[in-house]
């Protein structure tokens, strides 16, 4: 009786071994599919993330430092919009790494076009964030008194 249930166990573990391998596998390759597209998707956002920071502070420095000046000296001309914009893409490209840059080339194509399109909505959000605190009356804001 031991040497049929010794055969048995022997065909059982012969049979079962290569399905259970099959199986671990297929589960270790859907971890491993799942894990880089993780990767790839952590990597695409920290790249776009990467942009969106570019783009924002160069909007900022660009305002800070040459549009303020030219509105107050009311010589802010069609001209000097279009300049600002260059000074803002060039700040865009030296603050973006080449990753990057390849990034959104490979997927959204001309990176010039792309940071284009991103910096004149930046310049639209950042001047409606700086009307409305413009128009709060000081007795809504707290802490200040009327």
């Amino acid at each position: 009786m031991n040497e049929f249930l010794s055969v048995l166990l022997q065909a059982v573990i012969i049979a079962v071994v290569p399905i259970l391998t099959t199986y671990a596998v297929k589960l270790i390759r859907q971890v491993a599919a799942n894990t880089a597209a993780k990767t790839d998707s952590i990597k695409a956002q920290g790249y776009l993330n990467e942009a969106a920071q570019a783009i924002s502070e160069a909007v900022e420095a660009t305002s800070q430092t040459y549009v303020d000046f030219l509105k107050q000296s009311g010589k802010f001309t069609l001209e000097a919009q279009r300049e600002a914009a260059e000074k803002a893409l060039a700040a865009c490209l030296a603050h973006i790494s080449p990753a990057a840059q390849y990034f959104i080339e490979s997927v959204y194509g001309d990176i010039t076009e792309y940071l284009a399109t991103r910096i004149e909505a930046e310049v639209r959000r950042q001047k409606k964030e700086s009307s409305v605190m413009v128009g709060v009356p000081l007795g809504t804001v707290e802490g200040i008194p009327e």
